[in-house]
């Protein structure tokens, strides 16, 4: 397949957590057309076991009106490796401290929308420390057993794409005896 050429492309949007850019692009057949998307940095994401137990959190969020069940992620900072934002916002979210990790993937979030890329780690090497939560942040921690979590993958209780991609893998893992638990 050939590649579309950017001719143009400029910032249409830029506030604290979100820049929206509009580029000019030529596609092979050599017609012109705009693309808008969300501009971002990628994320890390982080499901942490304790025994048997996945930490999650739950907090409310705007667009759906709801109180979500997920697993703590966040951006990207500066020069920040996926791993270090892994280990940061995991601490910073459950108040656990993450000794090592083990990726399970990297996936584009909404690839015709958002340029963002989400890193997916595991870790069962996990410490209670405290929660560092930012500045409007209200969330709560749940360990929920591993099993109760597929449940809830399988039942849509779990909403997030991300996070319900991230039991999906851990249990391939698991079964493919590339990941021991518990």
């Amino acid at each position: 397949m050939k590649k579309w050429k950017c001719k143009k492309s400029e910032i249409i949007l830029d506030t604290k957590f979100l820049r929206v850019r509009k580029d000019l692009v030529e596609l092979p057949t050599k017609e012109q057309k705009e693309w808008v998307y969300w501009d971002s940095s990628d994320s890390a994401m982080v499901i942490g076991m304790t025994g048997s137990k996945v930490v999650m959190i739950s907090q409310y969020r705007y667009l759906p009106d709801d109180e979500v069940i997920e697993f703590p992620s966040g951006g990207l900072e500066g020069h920040e490796t996926p791993e270090e934002c892994a280990k940061r916002e995991f601490e910073e979210e459950t108040g656990y401290k993450c000794n090592s990790l083990v990726k399970l993937g990297a996936f584009y979030e909404t690839f015709s929308q958002l340029n963002r890329k989400i890193h997916i780690f595991f870790s069962n090497d996990i410490v209670k420390t405290s929660q560092k939560l930012d500045s409007g942040e209200d969330i709560s921690v749940m360990l929920v057993d591993f099993k109760k979590a597929m449940e809830m993958t399988r039942k849509n209780g779990i909403v997030s794409a991300e996070s319900a991609l991230a039991v999906l893998l851990l249990k391939a893992k698991i079964d493919a005896k590339e990941i021991k638990i518990g």
